[in-house]
């Protein structure tokens, strides 16, 4: 990977103070179109596994899966307490996965967090194909890292990420006496958009034989999944294949860096969006036209692709049957029609969209490492069901 020294430095004035988002490795790389991606890992010994998070539409790798540094006072509003400390990894899902011995990573997507955009635009995208590319890309990058953080002398697993960093600077030395070891198991954990990149991910893994050997992705987890819009049918559709996709393509080759926003429709958390709104972090002025009919396209080819899914990795769905955003209907049609040995649908009633923010959120995180924890026990595929 490649480290930016003006990013060094900006992390060790950061680290003059105390820092809440559990310090995780910062880091960069190039993707194959030249854009550079922020990089963030929060990297424990003697890993079992590696879990790769994948963000949503407008977010990025710490907003979506650290707490926010912000008080709740109800549904609809939360205060802010530290903007300049904002990301808190205290009881986030990360320290969870981290106290059960899982190095945790991410990547701000490009165009999103602090990664460059195509065209140097935020919120922009060449092709939404490129966004699965680097996540794959990303992957033997994590595997190099995580390989001097095993088997080190100092003992057992630490579940704090800090003193797990401290104790990894000694770990060349074990890389040198243990040269050769298998690839971790890899799992992807994909909210919103990053869901429909986890799935694509796998088509990706199909359809290229021989892949996986070098990556050992062994499961994925789609949260919210962008699979469908209800508003704009399900992807299958006649309207959407022969209407909604040309026009949308039509439009955005004239008019690509046309921007749009569109006010997500939180009802029953409306705090939500005072936590969205509080990040610096997030771009306030839209997405563009390309970006958007990608997205359009990304759903397409998901639906399309779905023979490529993988028969042997595990797959979990976990939606909730009151999303506005992403469609339920369009999660049960996909889990109906995916042919693979091992895979679950869990149906929430109690939840929106952001399955890792709203109240219930450990709920479902815990549904997620009973998931990890008996990945290797028989499944039996079961009807979905409202939980």
């Amino acid at each position: 990977m490649v480290e930016n020294e003006v990013n060094d430095q900006d992390i060790r004035f950061v680290r003059s103070r105390e820092r809440l988002d559990g310090r995780p490795t910062i880091r960069s790389f190039f993707n194959k179109d030249g854009l550079l991606l922020k990089t963030y890992g929060w990297i424990v010994k003697n890993a079992v596994g590696l879990i790769v998070l994948i963000h949503g539409l407008n977010s990025h790798t710490r907003f979506s899966f650290l707490r926010h540094n912000v008080h709740v006072l109800n549904n609809n509003r939360a205060i802010l307490m530290d903007g300049n400390n904002y990301y808190i990894y205290k009881d986030s899902w990360v320290e969870h996965f981290n106290k059960h011995g899982y190095s945790v990573f991410g990547l701000d997507l490009q165009g999103h967090g602090e990664s460059e955009g195509w065209n140097n635009l935020s919120l922009n995208v060449k092709d939404f194909d490129d966004l699965v590319h680097d996540v794959l890309d990303y992957i033997p990058k994590i595997q190099n890292d995580s390989i001097q953080y095993l088997n080190n002398d100092s003992g057992t697993n630490s579940t704090s990420n800090s003193d797990s960093r401290r104790r990894g600077e000694s770990s060349s030395n074990d890389r040198l006496a243990n040269p050769i070891r298998a690839p971790l198991p890899v799992y992807l954990i994909g909210q919103s958009m990053g869901g429909n990149v986890a799935l694509r991910a796998l088509q990706l893994v199909g359809k290229y034989k021989g892949l996986n050997r070098r990556l050992n992705i062994r499961g994925c987890v789609s949260l919210s999944g962008m699979i469908s819009i209800e508003s704009l049918g399900l992807p299958s559709s006649y309207m959407y294949k022969c209407f909604l996709m040309p026009l949308s393509r039509f439009i955005s080759d004239f008019l690509p860096t046309l921007r749009f926003l569109c006010e997500r429709p939180y009802r029953r958390f409306k705090y939500i969006r005072d936590i969205g709104r509080y990040d610096t972090m997030r771009y306030r002025r839209g997405i563009t036209l390309r970006l958007a009919y990608e997205l359009l396209k990304a759903m397409y080819n998901l639906d399309r692709d779905l023979r490529h899914m993988p028969t042997d990795i595990p797959v979990m769905l976990i939606h909730s049957s009151k999303d506005k955003l992403c469609y339920p209907g369009g999660v049960i049609s996909f889990y109906n029609r995916l042919h693979i040995g091992n895979k679950e649908l869990h149906l929430l009633n109690y939840m929106e969209h952001m399955l890792t923010m709203e109240p219930g959120n450990e709920r479902v995180l815990y549904k997620i490492m009973y998931w990890l924890q008996n990945m290797a026990r028989p499944q039996t595929v079961s009807a979905p069901k409202i939980n």
